[in-house]
């Protein structure tokens, strides 16, 4: 389903007409004689050291081994660079082995076609001074080995493997391979066709190599069964297997921007990305132009649609694949595909369980801060798929991993640092905790009851509790002043887990606060309205996992209320 999908947008977006050439930057020109002399270097790269795109015969797949373009090719093969020269013995260097290979190919056609350009290009190969003299037109430090080479002959300004006769012959020759290709059903397409034997590589994938990596690929006997080897194992025609990884590398393609077109990165070691089935005019209708990161999928949500109906939009398939690189290889970690309209209602869900406080909603935070405001302060703690699977329950509309909720407790409990970001971090914690806990309670796995901001009529006895807790915090502020060690130092998580061997304790401590403390009668009263509303037996021997992270999101609010009346106090004093 998912490789269908890939290879219907490539067919849509004309990705896979030209199995045979595709589009790349070249960086220059090397311009010969008619007899193969060598004329110039020429620079096509713009002022950001960008080549200027161009139509050349499709590059060949490559790791370790050696595959020479046809025609254009980076420095290794068409001028035989090498960082560090090859030691004088019998065998020959890397350099020499890939660009006899590229005039192998070049040699191949001048044997078949009477076309003067291609033999002047021929001549120029085999001439080593000429190569040299090539080389010599850059500073050696300046060459890296990638830069991408085309050649032109005389005063002309079409290249050589553009050239009619020459594309001609570059069709015939790989609709003869393809004849020679073994035929067999598609598993992708349900047609008949020349199965692929090996497929093209993705590239920018995260922590696969920068070469490209393989999504299908059966590359050793312990991936194979049956007696079959590599493709066999999944027979995919070439076209398909072309046009899944023509779509996925046009989805994951940098631009000026951005890291990927159309994906966001998540986690270290992977990259979501999607797409609708959709036009293009139409899908950038849908995505309203934004820049498709976490910071402004609410742009996503809440665009209008440019010249369609919402409705007709809303109807369009959604798909979403998370991969994540492995040397060579790359994994799918999520896949799902959905509809439009059902994503853009998900996302909304997920921005206003994250909402924490009765202001306007703020910027969305993205995933990453959220996993590193709750993860261990050694970095570990959390598993590494954790990352995909809270953005896929956002997409989805499913409850949040129950791992998040344990991560977010065990790093409140932990007694704050110096960090003047301290307050923000708390607020993300607890933004987490309580969309974790909504989500939870609104699959029917724990009812409960969380709101936005500070609920006074809320009797839910964790949620009260995390309230006295901030009312008894404020109580020792008002007493002692800055201390070193305040109460939610140190008894935050004995309080959250096991609320009757601790708050009896802080409470008889509390008496002697408000004894000290001047002018904080307000404090004893707030603190009276909230054991009110506790039950007779008032402090449980212990607290449940959600009624662990209720009490925290209590904590967060009637602090924030001290926070909210103290800001409005001092605006009071300033405009009087």
């Amino acid at each position: 389903m998912m490789l269908a999908a890939l290879d219907a947008f490539a067919r849509e977006r004309r990705l896979a007409d030209d199995p045979l050439y595709e589009t790349r930057p070249v960086d220059f020109r090397i311009r010969l004689g008619a007899k193969g002399k060598f004329l110039g270097l020429e620079s096509t790269q713009d002022e950001r050291g960008k080549g200027q795109p161009l139509l050349i015969p499709r590059m060949p797949q490559r790791s370790v081994n050696v595959a020479a373009g046809f025609l254009v090719d980076n420095s290794k093969y068409v001028l035989g660079y090498e960082e560090e020269p090859a030691p004088r013995t019998r065998k020959a260097g890397k350099g020499a082995v890939r660009s006899a290979a590229f005039l192998k190919l070049v040699r191949e056609a001048v044997s078949e076609l009477r076309v003067p350009e291609l033999r002047a290009v021929e001549l120029f190969l085999e001439n080593d001074a000429a190569r040299e003299q090539a080389l010599a037109e850059r500073a050696k430090e300046e060459w890296t080995g990638s830069e991408m080479l085309a050649f032109v002959v005389g005063d002309s300004v079409e290249p050589v493997h553009l050239l009619l006769e020459v594309r001609a012959w570059w069709a015939r020759r790989g609709e003869t391979e393809a004849a020679g290709g073994r035929t067999g059903l598609c598993l992708v397409t349900g047609r008949y066709g020349v199965l692929a034997e090996t497929h093209p590589k993705l590239k920018n994938v995260p922590e696969a190599q920068t070469s490209g990596a393989s999504l299908v690929s059966f590359n050793a006997k312990a991936f194979e069964s049956h007696g079959l080897e590599q493709g066999d194992n999944a027979p995919i025609s070439q076209q398909a297997a072309l046009g899944y990884v023509l779509a996925l590398n046009d989805l994951l393609r940098k631009s000026e921007e951005r890291r990927y077109r159309q994906g966001i990165q998540v986690g270290d070691d992977s990259v979501l990305v999607f797409w609708t089935n959709s036009t293009a005019q139409e899908e950038r209708a849908i995505l309203s132009a934004s820049d498709p990161t976490e910071a402004d999928l609410r742009r996503f949500v809440e665009a209008p649609f440019r010249g369609l109906e919402p409705s007709e939009l809303d109807t369009r398939n959604f798909y979403s694949v998370t991969l994540a690189g492995n040397s060579g290889r790359v994994a799918v970690r999520d896949w799902f595909q959905t509809s439009v309209g059902e994503v853009k209602q998900n996302l909304r869900r997920y921005f206003a369980d994250l909402q924490l406080g009765a202001g306007p909603a703020e910027k969305p935070t993205p995933v990453w801060r959220l996993l590193k405001a709750v993860e261990a302060p050694s970095g570990r703690g959390l598993s590494p798929d954790v990352s995909t699977r809270m953005v896929g329950a956002a997409l989805r509309g499913q409850p949040f991993p129950r791992q998040l909720l344990s991560a977010a407790l065990d790093r409140l409990r932990l007694p704050p640092s110096d960090d003047k970001f301290e307050r923000e971090q708390l607020r993300l914690r607890v933004a987490l905790i309580k969309a974790t806990l909504i989500r939870l309670s609104r699959s029917g796995a724990a009812p409960l009851e969380v709101s936005v901001s500070l609920d006074k009529t809320n009797s839910s006895q964790p949620y009260v509790l995390g309230r006295l807790f901030a009312v008894l915090e404020r109580l020792q502020g008002a007493a002692l002043g800055d201390i070193n060690a305040t109460i939610r130092d140190k008894y935050f998580g004995a309080a959250s887990r096991n609320p009757a061997t601790i708050f009896p304790r802080l409470l008889q401590l509390s008496v002697h606060y408000a004894a000290k403390a001047e002018s904080c009668g307000w404090l004893e009263k707030v603190k009276t309205e909230v054991m009110a509303l506790l039950p007779p037996q008032r402090f449980p021997r212990n607290l449940l996992l959600e009624d662990q992270g209720l009490f925290a999101v209590g904590y967060y609010h009637q602090r924030e209320a001290f926070f909210a009346n103290r800001a409005a106090a001092e605006s009071s004093t300033a405009t009087g």
